[in-house]
């Protein structure tokens, strides 16, 4: 359903969520739009850009917004146009929340009267606070993988944890991503607008600009502490792995004695020191013990029972 969401003087604010086929033609035929834009806004996997068509007068920003879902956080596109005048919005439904973010964005930008402010101004206003998400997810990550961390030392680590690592360090990726995508697009927006934008319009797009790199910065410095904590459990894992070989090996080589020395009393072998007497099972049993201490000792004093 394509909703009129508000008319300001200058432009009309349309949001499309969840775009039919019906909406689609709706914006085709009566709003003029082109289908090849369209196709770009609601595309869920859409690169992040800038596409302008420019006979049509339609400019198209794809931006990455933090998507939520119920196991991890994510980034997907939206799309705004800038299209007649207006200014079309399209979002999906783990998206859809920029409509109330772009009505009443929490940042630290003034807005101007709606009887003033224009279509770009609008959008760079809510674009801030939809990038200052991306610094509270890194924050919430840094403060899950702080906990991992912190269990690391105080007890033995499991594949959850492991697990759990992972699954931040890949929400990371994302974010990463996309904050770097964004950083490039807004830096071509400003670079194609300039000349036709106000000094205070130019200076709103710049703060979107310093807020998207500020996230940059922490999620680049967040994801690098978090390899270096993955690297740091597969090395105790590696190091691990190699003592429970070392362990095994010991306890394989201390259990050949007793094979060996049965071997050769089995054997019938004659003269053999023991082999008649009465009490050659103890014996043996005395010199098999005997024997595996002699080559406990050695291997202890070769180190194959330092960790």
């Amino acid at each position: 359903m394509i909703e009129t969401v508000k008319v300001f003087k200058k432009f009309t604010w349309y949001h499309v969520p969840n775009m039919t086929s019906d909406d689609r033609e709706e914006l085709v035929i009566t709003h003029h739009l082109t289908s090849e834009m369209i196709g770009y806004a609601v595309d869920n996997n859409e690169a992040v850009r800038m596409e302008y068509d420019n006979s049509a007068d339609e400019s198209l920003m794809v931006i990455d917004v933090i998507s939520y879902h119920d196991e991890a956080v994510e980034t997907r596109p939206v799309g705004i146009l800038f299209a007649h005048g207006n200014l079309y919005t399209f979002s999906h439904d783990v998206t859809d929340y920029i409509q109330a973010v772009l009505l009443d964005p929490q940042n630290r930008q003034k807005r101007h009267d709606d009887t003033e402010i224009s279509a770009v101004d609008f959008v760079m206003t809510g674009l801030y606070s939809l990038m200052t998400r991306y610094v509270e997810q890194v924050t919430e990550i840094n403060r899950k993988r702080r906990i991992i961390q912190a269990q690391f030392g105080q007890q033995k680590r499991t594949t959850k944890q492991m697990n759990e690592l992972l699954r931040l360090q890949t929400q990371m990726i994302y974010i990463q991503n996309s904050l770097a995508n964004n950083h490039v697009m807004l830096d071509v927006f400003k670079k194609d607008f300039q000349k036709t934008l106000l000094t205070f319009e130019i200076e709103h797009i710049d703060d979107v600009r310093v807020e998207v790199g500020q996230a940059e910065h922490m999620a680049n410095l967040a994801l690098t502490v978090i390899n270096s904590i993955s690297d740091a459990y597969g090395n105790l894992s590696n190091r691990d792995l190699n003592w429970t070989m070392k362990v095994l090996t010991v306890y394989s080589i201390v259990l050949t004695v007793p094979t060996i020395v049965s071997g050769f009393y089995g054997e019938n072998v004659k003269w053999l020191p023991f082999a008649d007497a009465i009490s050659g099972w103890w014996v043996t049993i005395v010199i098999t013990v005997l024997l595996m201490a002699a080559v406990s000792l050695l291997l202890a004093i070769n180190g194959f029972f330092r960790k």
